[in-house]
């Protein structure tokens, strides 16, 4: 892990800015109470977003958008289902869709750019949750690669903030994210937190004394923000699958 940190201290644009800077290449992965997602880099602009729990998938906005039929996707989905998560991974249903001739790189391009500025649009809104940033060994290959410009798309979303235009998810602000949800709540008080609450961590929860049978539910500020996916991960085809 290379960067690692609260979104309430560290907002997203910072870190997103910072990393452009930087020309980094890796994956940004981010969770809060509700959502988790990636943001894939490379050489600081962005390939592609993947966030799962809200994403209007592609194969849906290529039909809203007449680039593509409700048949056409169904059929596709089908062949979907027969598929190994290793196939979808090498090919993904964009690049399905271009070589049955159904649509073509630039329509799939176009649509997933509109999609990455959507996309950007909601993680401007996060005000809580965790954000961390690595760098594998081996990046995913984009068959149809956004390239995005951080700056561009930042300025894009606080655009359409100033506009008026509201997030589908609606903005959740917690006095503190570390006491959020913590099974050991009752047992707690002023004086507790004010002697062992620290900024991003609760020095009282991890003592071995709470650590027993009957505090199964206890969870550090990471676990607190995963996601109930526990296979969930960093693919290729979730930011192109349909289904």
């Amino acid at each position: 892990m290379l960067l690692e940190g609260s979104i309430h201290r560290f907002n997203l644009a910072g870190v997103l800015q910072f990393l452009a800077q930087s020309g980094a290449t890796g994956v940004l992965e981010v969770r809060d109470f509700e959502e988790y997602g990636f943001i894939y880099l490379v050489r600081g602009r962005v390939e592609a977003i993947s966030l799962p729990i809200t994403d209007e998938k592609l194969g849906t906005r290529l039909v809203k958008a007449g680039c593509l039929t409700e048949q056409q996707l169904a059929e596709a989905l089908m062949e979907d289902a027969g598929l190994s998560h290793d196939q979808k991974k090498l090919k993904p249903l964009g690049q399905r869709l271009i070589e049955k001739g159904y649509t073509t790189s630039e329509i799939i391009r176009r649509i997933m750019e509109r999609q990455t500025l959507d996309q950007v649009f909601e993680l401007a809104h996060w005000k809580n949750g965790v954000f961390f940033y690595d760098e594998p060994e081996v990046m995913p290959r984009f068959q149809v690669a956004i390239e995005g410009d951080v700056q561009g798309l930042l300025l894009d979303a606080y655009r359409r903030i100033d506009e008026g235009e509201r997030a589908r998810k609606a903005a959740l602000v917690v006095e503190n994210e570390v006491c959020y949800a913590c099974p050991l709540d009752e047992e707690c008080g002023p004086v507790i937190k004010s002697r062992y609450l620290k900024q991003d961590v609760c020095l009282w929860r991890e003592m071995a004394a709470v650590l027993d049978e009957s505090s199964e539910g206890l969870r550090d500020a990471r676990r607190l923000y995963r996601s109930r996916d526990e296979d969930a991960s960093a693919t290729l085809d979730a930011s192109l699958d349909g289904d």
